[in-house]
């Protein structure tokens, strides 16, 4: 019998474990013109519409809730409860959604349960990810920091990816009227699989839990600059991540730039690049520490962002080279961002710092990047730019405000 040393390979299970969780929460994108028809149908009443209208960010608005419940508990209980409980948390309502009955078997019950199901997920990502994230940092040699906490934003690219071409691989085995009818919910069937990884992150050494009494009040005011400057470097990756990954696939197909099959190639070849970028990069901020690639990433994000929209090209080729190019970049910014901002918290706050940080920023910033983008956009397509050069200052200013721990012990 071949017995596993899941000690050994945590950073392993953590990216895995990611995978499966970011599959999980982003099958609503893909997912979501067959979502509006099975439980927002064109039938319902405005209130049913609207709420259909806010599946994808009502995930994001509810992680801070999640950070605020899930920090805690990591800090004063372990890192290990708080991701299992937050996996279960994911898993069972992915579950559910794919045997959820629609609109037309059970009425105004099927958006609401929708609904409550997805806030479940938003709360589930508010508290497993960052705690996975620093939990893998922290057990991570000092000198490897930086490519082990690489993993976990390694895994939530696989698992964007994974939920991307679930669609693509339904088309493949099943007729359109087949995806729309019930095949639509093999998918979200999936989910379960992601239920083993509550159960194989292994348990924290019992502490002494008296310093992690700390409220989060207190932790803000001790921490403020920190918690601020974290914020707004989150802040960056949130606009550029969903301008890459959300806004442009719809400015390019709504535009007829390029079609619907060339916009979802180009994102998943970024998404590819980025992976590669990640763990590249992630390796070599242990050797160079982390300031220069979290530099390069913003800046390399910033000039090939802008200049997409600057240029106003009708090449394919292009589209794909600049796309490729941003991807690139915002991997080699995430490649580090785990290990940095693990370093800059004290080990009794720095769960909940990590995850209040990190979900607010990703609700304010990431939750309203679309809707701001397609505004900005209708009045001219050059002023796409100015929320990634707004964030990307703020972000290389935040960025010289906190200290470079590469390597030196946790504080």
């Amino acid at each position: 019998m071949i017995k596993i040393d899941v000690k050994k390979h945590e950073s392993l299970i953590g990216a895995l474990g990611n995978v499966m969780e970011w599959y999980d929460f982003a099958l609503v994108m893909p997912m979501f013109v067959v979502l509006m028809e099975k439980f927002f149908p064109s039938g319902a009443s405005d209130w049913v519409r609207v709420l259909g209208g806010l599946i994808v960010s009502m995930g994001l608005f509810t992680r801070p809730l999640g950070a605020f419940i899930f920090g805690p508990i990591g800090d004063k209980f372990g890192r290990q409860k708080a991701i299992s409980i937050s996996i279960l948390l994911m898993a069972i309502p992915t579950v559910l959604m794919g045997i959820l009955p629609g609109y037309d078997k059970i009425g105004v019950w099927a958006p609401i349960l929708f609904m409550f199901l997805r806030i479940l997920q938003g709360i589930s990502m508010g508290g497993e990810y960052t705690a996975a994230m620093v939990h893998i940092v922290e057990k991570a040699p000092s000198h490897r920091r930086g490519f082990y906490g690489s993993w976990s934003d390694f895994g939530n690219q696989v698992g964007v990816l994974l939920a991307g071409q679930s669609v693509v691989w339904l088309h493949s085995f099943f007729l359109e009227s087949d995806v729309y009818s019930f095949a639509w919910r093999i998918p979200f069937l999936f989910g379960i699989f992601l239920v083993p990884f509550a159960f194989l992150i292994p348990k924290q050494e019992k502490k002494d839990t008296t310093s992690s009494q700390k409220s989060i009040l207190k932790m803000l005011v001790d921490h403020k600059k920190e918690v601020v400057c974290t914020v707004s470097i989150t802040a960056f990756s949130a606009v550029s991540f969903y301008t890459l990954w959300t806004f442009l696939p719809y400015y390019l197909v709504s535009n007829g730039i390029l079609s619907l099959k060339e916009s979802a190639f180009c994102g998943a070849a970024a998404s590819v690049v980025s992976m590669i970028s990640i763990l590249v990069a992630g390796y070599l901020s242990d050797i160079f520490k982390r300031k220069p690639f979290l530099t390069i990433g913003i800046l390399g994000t910033l000039f090939s962002g802008g200049y997409m929209f600057f240029a106003q090209s009708s090449s394919y080729h292009f589209w794909l080279t600049m796309q490729l190019a941003m991807g690139f970049f915002l991997g080699v910014y995430y490649s580090c961002r785990a290990a940095f901002f693990a370093e800059a918290f004290p080990k009794e706050v720095r769960c909940t710092a990590v995850s209040v940080s990190l979900s607010v920023a990703q609700a304010v910033f990431g939750g309203l990047t679309p809707v701001i983008m397609v505004w900005l956009v209708g009045k001219s397509s050059y002023m796409a730019i100015f929320p990634i050069f707004l964030v990307s200052i703020w972000a290389l200013f935040s960025l010289c405000s906190l200290e470079d721990r590469a390597g030196k012990e946790f504080i």
